[in-house]
């Protein structure tokens, strides 16, 4: 098995915060990441969260596609540890890590400690937290900027790590025409 670092979330959208767990993973365990979806199915989706996790899968898999430092985009349920080693070992993925900011360091770390052995944690498996910072970039700014049809803004506040401007630019498209149905605009 492959051992991984793994990110938590919605991601609605996925920003530069988001990867700023990516990189401190792989700068300090030298590992690629999941990007674990928890899932928002249509009938759920809302003003907050107005983004499915299946169109998010879709479009993160195709966008970080090129990105050594991710190696797949999987839906899981919810946060449970257990249930997201579970589905990662059947990606044939171990958890070496867990990457999340400061306010959630506590729970998952109590989480991954109590059930380490449940979810099939690599051995050397540690958490990792990333601090934030006033350079963060919130989803709610990033979902606000596609309200706005402000590109610019869009993309200053998500990963450049897809050297292709398609995929940008397929990536802000959906995310648009979404935003737009949920808001009725």
């Amino acid at each position: 098995m492959k051992k991984v670092n793994i990110v938590i979330g919605r991601f609605q959208p996925f920003t530069k915060g988001h990867y700023a767990c990516v990189e401190a993973a792989m700068k300090q365990k030298n590992l690629p990441t999941v990007i674990c979806i928890i899932d928002t199915p249509e009938s759920k989706v809302d003003e907050r969260h107005p983004f499915p996790s299946d169109m998010l899968t879709d479009l993160y898999g195709e966008f970080f596609s090129h990105d050594e430092k991710i190696v797949g985009v999987v839906p899981v349920k919810n946060a449970d540890i257990v249930k997201i080693g579970e589905e990662l070992k059947k990606h044939d993925f171990e958890i070496a890590s867990w990457t999340c900011g400061t306010d959630r360091i506590d729970s998952y770390t109590k989480m991954s400690t109590k059930y380490k052995e449940q979810a099939g944690l690599s051995d050397d498996f540690e958490m990792i937290e990333v601090y934030r910072t006033d350079e963060d970039v919130s989803a709610t700014k990033a979902r606000q900027a596609l309200l706005d049809d402000d590109k610019k803004a869009f993309y200053s506040m998500i990963p450049q790590v897809s050297l292709s401007t398609r995929l940008r630019i397929n990536l802000y498209d959906h995310l648009k025409k979404q935003i737009d149905k949920v808001y009725k605009k």
